[in-house]
Formats: C-alpha cells, sequence, structure tokens
C-alpha cells in the first residue's frame, strides 16, 4: 500500500507544476473562464458564460486535466511526503501566505524491526518506512503501538524518538 501512494503524491506533484505554468496566478484555461464570466454586465449572458464554464470545469476534473484540492487534503500529502527530498512548489503555500514548513511529526509505530546489522526499521501507522542510520542503541525496543516523534535533522537526516527515547538518527526509506 505505502508503494501506492508515491506515485499519487507524484501524480498530484506533477499536476501542480503543469498548473503552476500554466500562468502568473497558477490558473488553468477553464478556472480563467469561470472566473471571467464575472465582467459579463448582461445577466442572461453571464448565466450561459457561467453554464458553460461550469460544464467543461467539471469536464476537465472528470478527465483528470485538473485537480482540486482543499488545505486539509494538501496537509494530509505534505505529511505522507515527510522525509522525502520533493522540490519546492507552491501547491504547498496558499495564495498570500507561506506554508509553514514542516519539520516535525509525529506518529504510531505499525511494526519494527531489526535488519541484520542491527539497524531499526519502523514502519509508521500510514505506511512510512524509516531506517536508523547511526549506531545508537535504542534502549527499549519499539514495537506496534510504539508513539514516534521524528524532526528534521542536519545534512538530509532526521531525528527520530521512540517512546520519548534519546532519539537516534533516521531516513525515510519508503
Amino acid at each position: 500500500m505505502p508503494l501506492l501512494r508515491l506515485p499519487l503524491v507524484l501524480l498530484i506533484l506533477a499536476s501542480a507544476t503543469m498548473a503552476a505554468a500554466a500562468g502568473p496566478a497558477g490558473k488553468t484555461g477553464a478556472l480563467e473562464t469561470i472566473t471571467a464570466c464575472r465582467a459579463i454586465g448582461e445577466a442572461d449572458r453571464r448565466l450561459a458564460c457561467y453554464d458553460k464554464a461550469a460544464t467543461d470545469l467539471a469536464t476537465a476534473d472528470a478527465a483528470g486535466d485538473i485537480v482540486v484540492l482543499d488545505r486539509q487534503k494538501v496537509e494530509s500529502v505534505r505529511r505522507e511526503a515527510f522525509g522525502f527530498n520533493l522540490p519546492k512548489l507552491a501547491l504547498f503555500e496558499g495564495k498570500d501566505e507561506k506554508a509553514p514548513a514542516l519539520d516535525r511529526i509525529e506518529s504510531v509505530a505499525k511494526q519494527a524491526y531489526q535488519k541484520a546489522g542491527g539497524a531499526w526499521i519502523i514502519v509508521l501507522e500510514s505506511g512510512a518506512k524509516w531506517e536508523q542510520i547511526d549506531q545508537e542503541p535504542v534502549r527499549r525496543s519499539p514495537k506496534p503501538g510504539s508513539k514516534i516523534a521524528i524532526r528534521k535533522a542536519s545534512m538530509g537526516t532526521y531525528f527520530l524518538n521512540i517512546d520519548g527515547q534519546i532519539a537516534i538518527r533516521a531516513r525515510r526509506i519508503d
């Protein structure tokens, strides 16, 4: 299931990149058309314009030519992508604001096991898989249900706390 999420995240990001290339405000033709209808003074012509534009917008949505995301979905995608090195896109920002940096997440372990060399692999409830990259011992072994807190560290790595223990360095692998 986690492998299926990455293509979805990348598809959404690619759609956002195409939308950003569509114009300075990132509007697609369908959105520009429907907002242009407001300028028509005659009520019958304005209504006809809205009807046609709404039909075109629904058609573009059904064909997958546009993607509409609310803030809650954008935040969900940002959380699912936490730990991956993705390009910065305007998709994650509002019109007049910068999105707050996501530098920490908290979750629960769904699975935890050690590799042959002793490094821990921790799979979160979301399906995200994290691997220990240092040699720090973990005093209390993680298990399903362990509380996991992950925060950004330096050089593309992250600190991962298991049930409030001293942090280990980790990286996202899936």
